[in-house]
């Protein structure tokens, strides 16, 4: 099987376990006090399991010369996480998982567009086609009935 092939399968779970994050963290965050605790405990757990598993594979701690040779915005993905994660600790109780996610998943692929149309972040240019516009406006309509009915 196609690596290719692999690595939709794992996109496939990771956005099911995306799903039931919210839901988790809602969870999580009704019973230790609200969203910014559950973000707390959720990236705690998830830095012992990323510290962990980095000495079980061996892995050394970059240099202060690599960690610094990368642009600036490429710090900013654990600050996107806690955003997210907070998030979907606040809304997915008040609007639900599905309302949550067809909203997560219209806002990505509309800045996943954007970010291919103008090669954002060192990404090769891939044109905002008419049929790639069209399919983000299905998104959305798809998010206002996921919401609406």
């Amino acid at each position: 099987m196609p690596v290719g092939n692999l690595l939709v399968g794992l996109g496939f779970i990771c956005g099911t376990l995306i799903a039931a994050q919210g839901a988790i963290n809602g969870r999580l965050a009704g019973g230790i006090g609200g969203p910014i605790h559950a973000a707390l405990i959720s990236f705690s757990v998830g830095w012992l399991a990323l510290l962990a598993l980095n000495i079980i594979l061996g892995h050394r701690i970059p240099s202060y010369g690599q960690a610094m040779s990368v642009p600036w915005w490429a710090w900013v993905g654990g600050l996107i996480g806690a955003v997210m994660v907070t998030s979907s600790a606040t809304a997915v109780p008040r609007i639900g998982v599905a309302a949550w996610v067809s909203a997560v998943i219209a806002g990505q692929l509309t800045a996943a567009v954007m970010y291919d149309q103008f090669g954002a972040f060192g990404q090769a240019v891939r044109p905002a086609t008419p049929l790639r516009l069209l399919g983000i406006g299905f998104l959305v309509l798809g998010v206002y009935m996921v919401r609406r009915f």
